[in-house]
């Protein structure tokens, strides 16, 4: 029974002292892949770095989260398309998207990097990782606008990362191509509404995340969280879903798989 943490964050100088360690634990724990999230420029190397020193462990992401919103200028997607062309460990574009509850970055700001980039992800045929905050509103129509449905060839566009909208958003992202990327908040005793909106979207639309070193499942809130928790988040979706926790492995895996687009 193995497991893919879809997204994480182990350039983070949290996992200075023991990165090594952390991918240990987490192949220990039956996490056969993770993938590491650039969401800065600054970063892009480190991630790529962290994915080429372990070419069956993990892959990376290159994005622009919406926090940094105020860097996108008119050279960015030149300078994006160049960093993917000289990383194949790079599986997608992210994390971008909006963020309304935390960002300082004006909204409109945060829209037109959002779009443009999202834009430029489809004509290159990459998926992506998007991070929304407060701003489904805003979020659902643009992925309509660009997406227009579900992709013809394949069975999503990119991910909704840690989704934290309601169970009407979670069957219209997945509606449209996108799975919902599943974090330590799924098994937080009060997110009963979150829950049903993975149940309503159902385990086909569902992947494995941690977002370490941030939001660690309810059995070590407080303390940094890592890959290996990815396996308490599948425990809760199996009860969720009503389905064996293997069930769960294999069906988010292959999910990754057709998201990421690897074998």
């Amino acid at each position: 029974m193995t497991f893919v943490d879809t997204h994480a964050h182990l350039g983070d100088p949290q996992f200075d002292a023991d990165r090594e360690a952390v991918f240990r634990r987490a192949a220990a724990a039956g996490v056969s892949r993770v993938v590491e999230i650039a969401d800065h420029p600054d970063e892009w190397a480190r991630a790529v770095e962290i994915a080429r020193a372990r070419p069956s462990a993990a892959r990376c992401t290159l994005g622009l989260h919406p926090y940094y919103a105020g860097l996108y200028d008119g050279g960015f997607i030149t300078r994006l398309r160049t960093a993917l062309d000289n990383a194949p460990e790079a599986a997608a574009v992210g994390e971008i998207g909006l963020d309304y509850a935390k960002a300082e970055a004006p909204r409109g700001v945060q829209r037109r990097a959002f779009e443009e980039i999202s834009a430029a992800a489809k004509t290159w045929d990459i998926p992506v990782v998007v991070h929304c905050r407060d701003a489904f509103s805003d979020l659902i129509p643009i992925l309509e606008n660009i997406y227009g449905g579900k992709p013809a060839d394949r069975r999503f566009w990119g991910v909704v990362h840690c989704f934290t909208g309601t169970p009407d958003d979670a069957e219209a992202c997945a509606a449209l191509g996108f799975a919902l990327g599943a974090d330590g908040p799924v098994t937080y005793k009060k997110n009963d509404s979150l829950r049903e909106g993975f149940r309503r979207a159902g385990l086909d639309a569902i992947v494995l995340e941690t977002d370490s070193p941030y939001l660690p499942p309810q059995s070590s809130r407080g303390k940094r969280n890592e890959p290996a928790a990815v396996i308490e988040i599948a425990a809760r979706l199996a009860s969720v879903c009503g389905v064996p926790l293997d069930e769960v492995a294999r069906r988010t895996s292959a999910n990754a798989a057709a998201l990421y687009r690897w074998p």
